[in-house]
């Protein structure tokens, strides 16, 4: 999905740090919960690196790609893996859980509202015929 080397214009960067900053207690809370301190951290950096930038580069897409993963539970497949320990840690009833799904939800919606924009952005519409 996010493959391309060009950096997506300012108003990619926009939404992306405006969903970042304004869900960044929970982003950071959901983080810590399904990964730990070190997930908190990279999340904790990309929040920060995405509010100063100026556009969305190939490495602040990955690292939301990233989030999305740990999200939305891709990598709790593998039982010795860090990340199913620690989601084995949740409690299901919990409602970090709903708290955790309406995150991924609103996540996948901006990837796919960013990859719509790159995909604007490669082919403009006043080109196409």
């Amino acid at each position: 999905m996010y493959d391309s080397d060009t950096p997506l214009s300012e108003p990619a960067a926009e939404a992306a740090s405006r969903f970042t900053t304004d869900r960044a207690d929970a982003l950071l809370s959901g983080a810590e919960l399904l990964g730990g301190d070190a997930a908190r951290r990279r999340t904790g950096r990309l929040i920060r690196d995405l509010a100063g930038a100026p556009r969305l580069t190939r490495r602040l897409r990955a690292e939301l790609v990233a989030l999305h993963r740990l999200l939305s539970l891709q990598d709790v497949d593998d039982p010795d893996s860090d990340a199913a320990a620690f989601f084995a840690a949740i409690d299901p009833a919990s409602p970090a859980v709903e708290e955790i799904c309406l995150l991924t939800d609103a996540l996948t919606s901006l990837l796919e509202a960013l990859a719509d924009m790159e995909i604007r952005e490669a082919v403009p519409l006043d080109r196409v015929a």
